[in-house]
């Protein structure tokens, strides 16, 4: 039985207990009582009394109940011992008293920032990547007037071939004697590598030198190294002591883009365009092909006149101081492929810009597959200042006049 019925029964109870009392009073009109009557009023009383004595206990454990317990701190259990008249009837109660905290709480806010999608940067279409310096790597020492060859090695990472259109050109910087074009012999695929070569040769003055080069497209624009292909590749040399005294001292190939060039045709722009017989060219060719069919793996000058009316290409290259013993050498040829070649090739030379032009050697030259080394003794200007020329002139043939000039130098002994 739980409280609320037990309370209501106990209720029932005292007002019975409160009607028999008010029977057994001496109410005038009331009929007196029998004997009966007073035994059970008795046995009531001593119920009610019972009664009283239930509610006393109830009422004292209620109030017991009722006192506040003390706790500190938070989620803290209190254990209440109730009184001993209580125990008997209940077991102990057991209270939780959760503290109410004094501060708030601090809040932690959590921001979430999406990450940005890199978006990839395109990969140009021309696009070139420094592998290595497979000669002259930088701060290679030199002597000045020493002719040398540069070599570097590039990657294709773009995303388009690179074919026979395409040029190594001078950028800025010292050109050091080099021609400021030279052709791509062979088509270079997206991933594939490529040496370049170009002759040059050290400057007269001790110092440090530094050239910087780039690639040009078939179209003209001209690209190189870096993310965007915008970036140059060099060669840096320094130069020690003074003007060598033997060996090669003068380099024709090395030096093709200090000369003045022109044809019958009119005045040329060093490189030309292979192919363009009408006005003639000249240029550099990095990895020649011999007449006899073979890949050269030094730079020649290749020259060639236009093919109609006056025929003729020459080069007039700057001033030359000449010593005794000096000695003009070079191994000539058509260049391969040039199989209807016939032309005379030949060594000039004037003084001051104005000079008159002598002639100091001619050679014939026809395609029969051979290649003849020539040397001219050039004692005889031991002392002067000159301005030598190279010339290239019609043979028994208007057709495919490329003339091969491999190497083409002076030696001092």
């Amino acid at each position: 039985m739980n409280n609320k019925s037990t309370f209501k029964v106990t209720t029932a109870i005292i007002a019975l207990g409160l009607l028999v009392v008010l029977a057994g009073c001496n109410i005038p009109g009331v009929a007196t009582k029998t004997n009966e009557q007073y035994v059970q009023e008795a046995m009531q009383t001593l119920q009610a009394k019972s009664t009283e004595s239930f509610f006393a206990t109830a009422i004292a454990q209620m109030t017991e109940v009722a006192k506040p317990a003390t706790a500190t701190g938070t989620g803290a259990t209190v254990v209440v011992t109730p009184t001993p008249a209580a125990q008997a009837t209940q077991p102990p109660l057991v209270i939780t008293v959760v503290a109410t905290p004094t501060t708030k709480p601090a809040v932690s806010t959590v921001v979430i920032i999406p990450q940005a999608t890199a978006t990839p940067k395109p990969v140009p279409c021309y696009r070139a990547e420094f592998v290595t310096d497979i000669t002259v790597p930088d701060g290679t020492k030199y002597a000045p007037g020493t002719a040398f060859t540069k070599v570097w090695r590039l990657k294709n990472t773009g995303t388009c071939e690179w074919d026979t259109r395409f040029d190594i050109a001078y950028e800025s910087g010292d050109l050091m004697g080099a021609p400021k074009f030279g052709d791509l012999t062979a088509v270079i695929k997206p991933g594939q590598m490529v040496d370049f070569s170009v002759p040059m040769i050290a400057p007269a003055t001790a110092g440090n030198y530094v050239g910087k080069w780039m690639l040009v497209n078939a179209s003209g624009v001209r690209f190189g190294a870096g993310d965007e292909g915008k970036n140059p590749f060099w060669v840096a040399i320094t130069v020690t002591g003074t003007a060598s005294t033997s060996g090669e001292v003068f380099s024709f190939t090395a030096r093709a883009g200090e000369a003045k060039w022109s044809t019958g045709a009119g005045t040329l722009t060093f490189p030309g365009k292979a192919g363009d017989y009408a006005k003639g060219y000249v240029l550099v060719d990095l990895a020649p092909t011999r007449e006899s069919g073979g890949k050269d793996n030094e730079p020649a000058l290749i020259t060639v006149p236009n093919n109609s009316g006056t025929i003729y290409i020459i080069g007039i290259y700057p001033d030359f101081v000449v010593k005794s013993g000096d000695v003009f050498q070079a191994t000539i040829m058509c260049e391969g492929g040039a199989t209807k070649c016939d032309v005379d090739m030949g060594l000039n030379y004037r003084i001051g810009n104005n000079g008159t032009m002598t002639n100091l050697a001619m050679w014939d030259q026809s395609y029969d597959g051979k290649m003849d080394t020539v040397k001219v003794d050039l004692s005889a200007l031991a002392g002067q200042t000159v301005q030598f020329i190279l010339a290239t002139r019609q043979g028994n043939s208007t057709e495919q006049m490329n003339a091969l000039w491999l190497h083409p130098a002076i030696y001092r002994p």
